[in-house]
Formats: C-alpha cells, structure tokens, sequence
C-alpha cells in the first residue's frame, strides 16, 4: 500500500511538473528611460530583437524623452507621475540612458550627484536587472562607474556604441536574455 501511495504522488508531481512547464509563460517587463536623441536611440532596435526573440516581454518606452534631464526623472519618479513606481516596481530590467542633456547645462560633479540619488531612489523601488548607459559625450566615466557600482547597476560605456545603436541593442538584449533563458 505504502509502494502505491510514493508511486501516485511521483507519478502527481511528474505531471504537474510537464504541465507547469509547458504551459506557464513568464513575461519579461522591460522599461527603457533615456533621454538620447531619435538617431542615438536604440528603443527601435530591440524592440525589434525582441519581437523575433521567443521571450514574452512587454517592453516600456513611454518615459523616454530627447530632453528629459536627471532631475526631472527623480521628480517624475517621487511624484508617481504616469505611476512611474509601479511600472519600475514590476520592472524585471530597467534600461536608463539619461544625463546627455545635463552634460551642456552642468558640470560632471553635479551630473553624478544627480545620478546618485536617480540608483539611490530607483534602488529603493526595484532590486532587478539596472543597466545604465553613460551618455556619450562623457569620456571620463570612471566616477559614473563607481556609482553604478555603489548600487549594483551594469555600466555600459554609451562613447563605445557612438552611431552603433544596433550594436548597443544587440548586447542589451543579449544581457537580458541571458539571464531569463537561465
């Protein structure tokens, strides 16, 4: 009797196992804020690696603006406009491109202090995926790496991929797929 019972809840758990499986889709939710102009943004380009991946994604563009500065990011985030922390909260990677705009008004001190309390805040509400790409006019990055780092956010270097949008795509969507087909 004992022998049938430990056979019927193997046999139980195998199928709900199958079943589980190949029925349950996970949905990636991916939101990408940048501030980069239409022929430096990348959005376009994995929105289109996305949509011939076999990953299911909702992919989130709609607080990406040309000339959205850090601290009118930090604002939109601490006002919940467009209920910007739910969106962050559900966020299973964030994509943040922001401070090109800032770099013609302000110094690099300032830009970085802004960045600070953007990871700091952003932290608070998402412990996930970050990957934060340096604007591209910036040479000396290494402060901007350090703040990443203080907050365990993946630093890519946006002066590397200047007009190679479709390679930054490729690696960002290589980051994110990487760690969902896990």
């Amino acid at each position: 009797m004992k022998i049938k019972i430990i056979l019927l809840i193997l046999i139980s758990s195998f199928i709900i196992y199958i079943t589980y499986n190949h029925t349950y889709k996970k949905t990636i939710n991916i939101v990408s804020i940048n501030s980069l102009y239409e022929k430096e943004n990348y959005n376009v380009y994995i929105s289109s690696l996305l949509s011939k991946s076999k990953l299911n994604y909702n992919y989130n563009i709609d607080f990406t603006k040309d000339n959205m500065e850090i601290e009118n990011l930090l604002s939109k985030i601490e006002n919940n406009d467009k209920d910007i922390q739910a969106i962050l909260h559900k966020a299973d990677a964030i994509i943040l491109s922001i401070g090109n705009i800032d770099y013609k008004n302000e110094d690099l001190k300032t830009i970085i202090t802004e960045l600070d309390a953007l990871f700091k805040r952003i932290r608070l509400i998402n412990k996930k995926q970050i990957y934060y790409v340096s604007p591209v006019i910036i040479k000396n990055t290494n402060h901007i790496k350090e703040t990443c780092h203080k907050y365990n956010i993946i630093f890519l270097n946006g002066s590397s991929f200047r007009n190679k949008n479709n390679l930054l795509a490729q690696l960002l969507f290589k980051k994110i797929e990487s760690v969902y087909n896990q």
